[in-house]
């Protein structure tokens, strides 16, 4: 039999104060954020869950509710986490960073009505919070409400002036609006503020991209490089994309003599036109500096093949003399383009017909092959270098 000396002393040991509760509460919480520490994230969320039993309006409980949702996110639990702050606003209505947390998870998931919900529930219980007003920012940034966007910052920059995230905010609004001055200004603010703020170097680099001027958006990449950021290679690609592609090599596949001038026969050029009405398919091979969008490239509609007028560099057909009875016309659109995506190469085949007497003459220097399409990534291309003449070269 259990005697009266056991059974007082295992009363003893059950808790009969809340003091005591939460004591055991606090406890567990620390057991949770060692393990939480340590990547443990099934056992920390044990450990939550109990934190939470033995004292659940308490603060240990509060953050026990914040950690939980952490570790479920560290597993890519995402519902999970959702539920966790969900449930946490049950004992804690008026905690505005449960909301703002919720608000981050949903923007992360590209939810934007839910985290602006969730952000309006954070700034209304807590007006000051500089948290909820920049995500609240960003949800309007990413939805193109710019006016809106540029309010919040503006509100975070008044907050928090020290702080580099309104300044970066506000440099990011002004750069999608296309004001790229202010949004220098406001982000050299931001990296005064904190020297070791990759984003806001990484925001000049996209700035500078967004204006053309590779030079200074080329220099932070090596300051990020000599910084060893991981977000060299995310500038150093956004340029690539946002450089306008060029041509910068151009030469005939099967033969198409483009250097010669005024006056060729036609003859001269394949042995096949010497045949009075004959047509010959040549093909002119043009490299890019990057990837073209290959639906672009291949439409003959975005290419044309024209004499030279005046004002091109190199001088207009024929020298600008009037051309002879015997010059023969090159159809304006390729008969078909194809398009080498490994190489960044286009081929252009264009047909040269001999006149019905056998004497036709061409200038095929003065022949300028245009693509007007775009890349890959939907860039225009560079107009200093979309165009190729055998006299000019490319241009």
């Amino acid at each position: 039999m259990i005697s009266t000396a056991q059974i007082d002393s295992l009363f003893s040991a059950v808790p009969t104060s809340q003091a005591q509760y939460d004591s055991l509460s606090n406890s567990a919480l620390s057991r949770g954020i060692d393990r939480y520490t340590s990547a443990e994230y099934d056992s920390a969320v044990t450990e939550f869950k109990r934190t939470i039993g033995l004292s659940s309006f308490s603060e240990n409980a509060a953050k026990a509710y914040d950690y939980m949702a952490k570790a479920y996110l560290q597993e890519g639990n995402t519902d999970e986490a959702i539920k966790t702050y969900q449930e946490a606003f049950k004992s804690y209505p008026t905690r505005d960073a449960f909301h703002t947390s919720l608000g981050d998870i949903y923007y992360n998931q590209g939810q934007l009505s839910e985290a602006e919900a969730e952000y309006k529930a954070a700034i209304h219980l807590n007006s000051e919070s500089t948290d909820s007003r920049y995500g609240l920012g960003q949800v309007y940034l990413h939805s193109e409400r710019y006016d809106e966007a540029e309010v919040q910052f503006k509100t975070v920059v008044s907050l928090s002036p020290g702080s580099s995230i309104g300044y970066y905010g506000l440099g990011q609004t002004y750069r999608k609006m296309g004001n790229y001055s202010d949004a220098l200004a406001q982000l050299d603010k931001a990296v005064s503020l904190d020297s070791t703020f990759e984003d806001g170097l990484v925001e000049q680099g996209y700035t500078y991209a967004d204006m053309g001027d590779m030079d200074n958006a080329d220099s932070l990449v090596d300051t990020l490089s000599n910084n060893g950021s991981s977000l060299t290679g995310t500038l150093r690609d956004y340029i690539y994309e946002s450089a306008a592609p060029q041509i910068f090599l151009a030469y005939s596949a099967n033969g198409f003599k483009a250097p010669l001038g005024p006056g060729t026969a036609v003859a001269s050029l394949d042995s096949s036109l010497s045949t009075p009405g004959a047509s010959k398919a040549f093909t002119m091979r043009f490299a890019f500096t990057k990837d073209m969008d290959p639906a672009s490239i291949q439409n003959p509609f975005n290419w044309g093949i024209s004499r030279a007028a005046g004002t091109d560099a190199g001088g207009a057909y024929n020298w600008g003399m009037p051309a002879s009875a015997t010059d023969v016309v090159v159809p304006f659109l390729p008969a078909g383009v194809l398009y080498h995506s490994d190489s960044f190469s286009a081929d252009v085949t264009f047909k040269v017909t001999q006149n019905s007497n056998g004497n036709g003459t061409i200038d095929p220097s003065h022949l300028r092959f245009r693509f007007y399409g775009i890349d890959a990534y939907g860039k225009a291309m560079d107009l200093t270098a979309d165009e190729y003449s055998g006299i000019s070269e490319i241009g």
